[in-house]
């Protein structure tokens, strides 16, 4: 695709961008299609990748109620998270995943620890005082992916003509992905997600221990 671009721009050619359009449907456990696409990540990627853009604006993911707002999130490698505590509470946000390990430690209402994601993959977050609490950013090396939320289907435009995977993930489907050849023009197809996983998947706290019983959860 690079030397398509580079090609293109030496001869002075128009470049014949294309799009990629369809409908997303996720199925719950019984079958049926659920209203919205709440939490559902849509990633096109080149194939091979193109080289990783640099970082994107902070992004904000809020603690509001004992829930991380939003819940999924998209950000390009040496982006830089916050976390603004809007609660009357603690919270000891954190991650274990492989490139992106963190801990904000404890901290307090009205703060806002930050840390940067450096590398590309799925980053799933946690509160170390409430096991509750769950939040996924996808780190990105394209420039088109999007959290569907609020939408009735994915609409990438402006792709440049070549191959590409377009990834579909959902925090209680997993990942599916299909290959996609873009052209000039409209690239149409539809796409669906079956839910099978957890709503909160089974996790340790941030010393690989088990999290107390609800009932004997603190707020402090």
């Amino acid at each position: 695709m690079l030397r398509f671009l580079l090609c293109a721009l030496l001869l002075g050619l128009p470049l014949a961008a294309g799009s990629l359009r369809g409908a997303v449907r996720v199925l719950d456990r019984d079958g049926r299609a659920r209203a919205g696409l709440e939490d559902v990540v849509a990633i096109l990627e080149a194939v091979p990748r193109e080289p990783a853009p640099g970082p994107g604006e902070t992004l904000v993911i809020r603690t509001v109620g004992k829930r991380f707002v939003p819940r999924v999130a998209v950000a390009t490698p040496g982006t830089e998270v916050a976390f603004p505590n809007l609660d009357p509470i603690l919270h000891n946000v954190f991650s274990v995943s492989p490139g992106n390990r963190f801990d904000t430690g404890n901290y307090r209402p009205g703060d806002s620890p930050r840390v940067k994601l450096a590398n590309p993959g799925l980053v799933k977050v946690y509160c170390n005082v409430h096991h509750q609490m769950n939040a996924f950013v996808w780190v990105v090396t394209t420039p088109f992916a999007q959290v569907l939320a609020g939408r009735p289907g994915l609409a990438f435009e402006d792709v440049p003509p070549g191959s590409y995977r377009l990834r579909l993930w959902h925090p209680e489907a997993g990942e599916q992905d299909w290959p996609v050849r873009i052209g000039a023009g409209a690239t149409t197809g539809a796409w669906s997600l079956r839910l099978t996983l957890p709503p909160v998947e089974p996790h340790p706290d941030k010393f690989g221990h088990d999290y107390p019983p609800p009932a004997d959860e603190r707020d402090y």
